[in-house]
């Protein structure tokens, strides 16, 4: 089985780069880079809670936690740990 970032990476790439033109790392900016907008957020929260069968509280929505791959592993291992 994928780890979280490894699963979360390909998630990204496949619902918000299709068209192969774009490549993230751990720090890439993921909102000002424009890979995910609000309603990506949204998408992510939803793929998340469904994938991992977790919940993501409301206040963890900010960007902050959406801002890169890194930060978006942890909050979702915080959230399986």
């Amino acid at each position: 089985m994928a780890d979280t970032k490894t699963t979360l990476k390909e998630y990204i790439l496949e619902e918000f780069a299709s068209d192969g033109d774009i490549t993230i790392d751990d720090s890439t900016n993921l909102l000002e880079e424009e890979v995910i907008d609000s309603l990506g957020i949204f998408t992510l929260v939803s793929f998340i809670e469904s994938k991992f069968g977790v919940s993501v509280d409301a206040e963890e929505v900010n960007l902050e936690n959406f801002e890169t791959l890194e930060r978006l592993t942890k909050l979702v291992d915080s959230k399986l740990n």
